[in-house]
């Protein structure tokens, strides 16, 4: 939860000068407006997954949990759901912008405000819903913040940077979301459900973002000129 406050403290502090109630709204909702195919059909996997839990998923689980194919692997992906890549990649967006790159700055808030909101929602659902974890340690299983955080970067980094970047990034996720169950601190559902939330945030900022920065026309008139300014803003 720490972590969640100091994101979001951080990313709306960077930006607070053009930020309000709308734009909230507008980035809180970006995952339904930009991202609703993703949404979808995770929310659709997610319950085909509850469905047969009983007869295939859960005799699955506990296989993976048994052998723990990932081994000390299963480390990274803990390390992974962290908020390191996250953090890393804000970092590295920023030292760009410092240098001149347009996108940096935009960038490391984009990450940031992905990663945020989907924190936020499924921070909301584990203390709303209260599942107990496979491990009984306590009632946060659903969804996986892990993997929730861990999408969100490999969403936003595959929208804003393409296949080559991409796929690397969603191998991120798919390591952090495995190893959860390897570890036996998640059920399939959980993440699923935190992977379709953390790309839906991913992708939906990236989205909205880049509608946000491209063209503007505003209207001039004085003593001497009558017409329109084309203006680009990132």
């Amino acid at each position: 939860m720490k972590k969640l406050l100091t994101l979001l403290s951080l990313c709306f502090s960077l930006n607070a000068y053009s930020w309000g109630w709308e734009d909230f709204k507008t980035e809180f909702t970006s995952p339904y407006n930009e991202a609703n195919t993703v949404l979808l059909i995770g929310t659709g996997v997610t319950l085909t997954s509850l469905i047969f839990e009983d007869q295939i998923v859960d005799p699955l689980q506990s296989e993976v949990v048994d052998h723990k194919p990932l081994g000390s692997f299963s480390k990274i992906g803990d390390y992974a759901g962290q908020l390191v890549p996250n953090t890393v990649y804000a970092l590295s967006q920023t030292i760009l912008g410092y240098n001149g790159d347009n996108k940096g700055y935009q960038r490391a808030i984009g990450m940031l405000k992905a990663t945020s909101y989907a924190a936020l929602v499924t921070t909301t659902l584990k203390y709303t819903i209260r599942e107990k974890r496979p491990n009984s340690s306590d009632r946060n299983s659903f969804p996986s913040g892990h993997t929730t955080t861990a999408f969100a970067f490999s969403g936003y980094v595959w929208q804003e940077h393409g296949w080559k970047w991409g796929i690397p990034a969603m191998g991120v996720g798919l390591l952090t979301g495995f190893s959860r169950i390897n570890d036996n601190k998640h059920y399939l559902h959980d993440v699923l459900a935190g992977a379709t939330i953390g790309l839906a945030y991913g992708l939906g900022i990236s989205k909205l973002q880049a509608k946000e920065s491209t063209v503007a026309f505003l209207p001039i008139v004085d003593q001497v000129n009558r017409g329109l300014v084309f203006t680009m803003s990132y």
